[in-house]
Parts: C-alpha cells; sequence; structure tokens
C-alpha cells in the first residue's frame, strides 16, 4: 500500500502537515491561509479534499471556533481521530 504522503498534491501536503502538526490547537483555513500566502479558495479546497478523503478523512472540524482576521468565527481544523481528555464531540455529520 503506499503512503498517503505519496498521494498528496504539494498543496494538500503543505496543507495537512500545517494541521497535523498543530495538534489540538489546530488551525484555521484563514490561519493556513497567512501561513502559505495562499488564496482563500486555493487553501478552502483543499481543505475540503482532505475532509472529504477516501477511504476515510484525513482532517476534521473540531466542535470549537476561532476568530479570523474579519472577527468571523471558524472552525479548527485537527487532523483526522485527534481528540483531547476531554473528549470533545466533533460536530454532526455533513457539517
Amino acid at each position: 500500500m503506499r503512503d498517503i504522503d505519496s498521494l498528496l498534491s504539494d498543496l494538500q501536503q503543505q496543507v495537512y502537515d500545517l494541521i497535523r502538526l498543530a495538534g489540538w490547537e489546530g488551525k484555521t483555513v484563514d490561519e493556513i491561509e497567512v501561513a502559505l500566502g495562499k488564496s482563500h479558495q486555493s487553501v478552502s479546497a483543499r481543505v475540503n479534499e482532505l475532509e472529504n478523503w477516501k477511504p476515510k478523512p484525513l482532517i476534521e472540524r473540531r466542535a470549537a471556533r476561532r476568530p479570523t482576521r474579519t472577527g468571523r468565527k471558524a472552525y479548527i481544523l485537527v487532523a483526522y481521530g485527534l481528540r483531547r481528555a476531554n473528549k470533545e464531540e466533533a460536530p454532526p455529520e455533513g457539517k
């Protein structure tokens, strides 16, 4: 079986690495845009691909949100299956 890293595009890999290495603190799409110097469209598309990766997602949204540069609350993205000791629940399917 091939390693997941070999299946990701360069930008998918960059987005995944930022989220994975952030641990439970995770990253918002806005924070990823700033870190990579990429447009919202490019980053949000890659996030969507990683959230819907088959056979299982690579990232997921925490129930918590954090403000963006504009003050809007955005979901915090973490590596799929990552749970903190308080067992924060993941958002409902499809959210």
